[in-house]
């Protein structure tokens, strides 16, 4: 059973469109689909006809019996067509982040949820809201692949970052590394711009970004007026075509990447939004010839030593490594050789809460 999330925290990006005709595409290529609308708006549920829903019986049921009730995903699903079914959504949803975002398990409620469904689906699509909270948090820790869409404008590329950051924080605190793919959505084939765009995207996501292009069509807004797929309104469609070629790919392309090298994939992605976008680089320094080891820790990586952290040695003696850093003011050090330093080349330094001190930078 393959888990994906539709996730990008810019709205209008197409994400909710994608859902809703990947999951439709699934079904017409005879895969037992489930859609999941995680979005307090509901808009999947209503470009899929599910306009009036009893809270009780949509997605929001399954966070509220963790707190009263046993309700499962499989009570809650409406038959959209043959291979298609959806859970919808709520506008009080939008309410439950209040009531579990302190409880360590609601993290975790959609993962328990959808194993429970015990290998019903072959495919189960969430859509996830236009922002980065908690209900994108459970969605994205519940899938095994995250696709975020990506119009081709600056701002769709921007948010994109965050969103990485938050599934490298999944990696890390909860050793879950979805495969991470973005999707280029109302491409205008015409548009010198779009162009330009869709080169900025490429070199960002490299191979991590689907082959398939969702071509701008009106017949994707039409759908959504008519509340049904683009396959029942237009299945002759432009955009009919584009949806099944992304069905395809997903469906034919090799899934035998690890969890490490997905999430040293990520990083690269990270990185080259950051470095393209939001930062500036940031170079630490540190001579020390007769050194075997030296990191840098600081407020910005956590303090932590690893890998990531290690400078390396060039021949005249110098440790040297660069960050992608975010605006903002931080506290670090060096280690070497596991004996703390501050930077003798700042002269920058405040006291630390354990009697030291700590060099500090501004970007």
């Amino acid at each position: 059973m393959k888990i994906i999330s539709i996730a990008n925290q810019k709205g209008g990006c197409g994400k909710t469109t994608t859902a809703i005709n990947l999951s439709a595409a699934l079904a017409q290529k005879g895969k037992k689909t489930l859609l999941i609308d995680l979005d307090p708006q509901a808009h999947a549920s209503m470009g899929l006809g599910a306009v009036k829903t009893d809270p009780a019986n949509s997605i929001f049921a399954i966070f509220l019996s963790e707190k009263e009730g046993s309700r499962k995903i499989v009570d809650l699903t409406k038959k959209i067509e043959i291979g298609l079914e959806l859970v919808p959504s709520h506008i009080i949803l939008s309410t439950i982040e209040h009531e579990l975002k302190d409880r360590e398990e609601g993290l975790m409620v959609l993962l328990r949820a959808v194993n429970a469904i015990e290998q019903k689906y072959d495919y189960i699509i969430i859509d996830c809201p236009p922002s980065l909270g908690f209900l994108t948090f459970n969605a994205l820790r519940a899938a095994n692949e995250i696709i975020i869409p990506l119009e081709t404008s600056i701002f769709s590329l921007m948010g994109v970052g965050k969103l990485i950051s938050m599934v490298e924080l999944i990696k890390i605190k909860l050793h879950h590394a979805p495969h991470v793919s973005g999707l280029v959505t109302m491409y205008d084939e015409y548009s010198d711009f779009a162009e330009k765009m869709l080169h900025k995207i490429e070199q960002v996501f490299n191979e991590k970004l689907l082959k398939t292009r969702i071509s701008y069509d009106i017949a994707l807004k039409r759908s959504q007026e008519s509340m049904e797929s683009i396959f029942k309104y237009d299945p002759h469609s432009r955009a009919a075509h584009d949806h099944l070629s992304l069905c395809n790919e997903i469906v034919s392309r090799d899934k035998d990447e690890t969890p490490e090298n997905i999430f040293m994939e990520m990083r690269k992605i990270m990185n080259g939004i950051y470095g393209n976008m939001y930062t500036k680089e940031k170079i630490f320094k540190f001579y020390a010839p007769l050194a075997k080891n030296v990191y840098v820790a600081g407020d910005f990586n956590g303090w932590k030593m690893d890998d990531s952290s290690k400078l390396k040695k060039n021949d005249g003696g110098e440790w040297k490594r660069s960050f992608f850093l975010l605006p903002g003011r931080y506290r670090y050090k060096f280690v070497v050789d596991k004996l703390w330093f501050w930077d003798p080349e700042n002269p920058k330094k405040e006291p630390n809460q354990y009697g030291g001190f700590d060099s500090i930078f501004t970007i």
